[in-house]
């Protein structure tokens, strides 16, 4: 059995990664390398104060980096591996989906460029 402390770890990323606003945050962040709150809430049709509060998420758990430019505040992936983790997801979905699925097939070619013109850094 796995230990309680592993688990708890575990349930906490899949809990930070199970919201649609934050997996869109990630993928924008993956596709741009660095995006300020005014530039992700204007990509993603998404209110700043709303936003805010998933990066603050996200910055706390270590899985973005954000760093002050005056007046601005740029956000970065900072854990690489999330790259592994939406490969991973959507493989599973393409298993599951037997590669029918044309947005799902969309999604994994934009990865693949974000992963290769990035080179996971």
């Amino acid at each position: 059995m796995i230990e309680e402390f592993v688990a708890t770890k575990i349930s906490k990323l899949f809990h930070v990664l199970s919201n649609e606003v934050r997996i869109n945050i990630i993928y924008s962040l993956m596709e741009n390398e660095s995006l300020t709150v005014t530039e992700l809430s204007e990509k993603l049709s998404i209110p700043q104060n709303t936003l805010s509060s998933h990066l603050k998420l996200l910055y706390e758990g270590s899985y973005i980096d954000k760093e002050q430019n005056w007046r601005n505040v740029n956000y970065s992936v900072r854990e690489n591996k999330l790259y592994e983790l939406f490969e991973i997801a959507l493989s599973i979905l393409d298993d599951k989906w037997k590669g029918n699925w044309d947005k799902l097939n969309s999604a994994i070619r934009e990865l693949d460029k974000i992963a290769n013109g990035n080179n996971k850094k």
